[in-house]
C-alpha cells in the first residue's frame, strides 16, 4: 500500500469538489486530509431551515464554521449563540454542541476541521449528490444505517455516550 503524503499546493473549487448528500445537507469537500497532509479539512455546507444535528461531540478535532448566508442558532458548551452572515463559530474538541438552521433561508457556511479526518465520516456515510443542490427533504431517516453510522464513529459521537466526553490527548 502506498502512503499518501502531500504538502504540495492545491486549489479546488465547489465545481470540482466531491458533492455529497446526508441529513438534508449538501456537503462539498473542498480540502481533505489527503490534500493537506492531515493538517486540516474544509467542507462547504448548504443546510435548509430547520436542519441541524443533535447534541454531539468531536473527540479528536477542533471545528470552526464561518456563516456566509442564512442563520444558525448554536448551543456550544451550554451557551446559545446566533450566527448570521459574517459570523465565525469555534468549537474546541471535546465540547458538546448542537445547532439548528434558523431564519428564513438556507444556511451556507464553510466548516474547518483540524486535524483532518472528519471529512472521511462525511465521505463514508453519505451518498453522492445527484445534483449540486440540497437533497430531497427527508432523504435520510434519523434511524437509517448511514445516519446511525455517521453519529457513532471515531470522528463524531452523540454527547450522551460515556466515552464521548473523555478528554483525549492531542498527542
Amino acid at each position: 500500500m502506498d502512503l499518501i503524503v502531500s504538502g504540495n499546493p492545491f486549489a479546488h473549487s465547489r465545481d470540482d469538489a466531491p458533492a455529497r448528500w446526508l441529513l438534508d445537507i449538501l456537503w462539498l469537500v473542498l480540502a481533505s486530509g489527503e490534500d493537506t497532509n492531515g493538517e486540516y479539512s474544509v467542507i462547504e455546507q448548504f443546510m435548509p431551515v430547520g436542519s441541524g444535528p443533535p447534541p454531539h461531540i468531536h473527540p479528536f478535532e477542533d471545528e470552526a464554521f464561518y456563516v456566509m448566508s442564512g442563520e444558525m442558532t448554536a448551543v456550544i458548551g451550554g451557551q446559545e449563540v446566533v450566527l448570521g452572515p459574517g459570523s465565525l463559530g469555534h468549537l474546541p474538541r471535546n465540547v458538546v454542541h448542537e445547532f439548528k438552521v434558523t431564519g428564513t433561508e438556507v444556511c451556507h457556511c464553510l466548516s474547518y476541521y483540524t486535524p483532518a479526518g472528519f471529512e472521511q465520516a462525511i465521505l463514508g456515510c453519505s451518498r453522492p449528490a445527484e445534483r449540486r443542490e440540497l437533497p430531497p427533504p427527508g432523504l435520510d431517516a434519523w434511524d437509517s444505517t448511514q445516519v446511525v453510522r455517521f453519529f457513532n464513529n471515531y470522528w463524531v459521537a452523540p454527547a450522551n455516550l460515556p466515552w464521548a466526553q473523555q478528554k483525549w490527548s492531542r498527542g
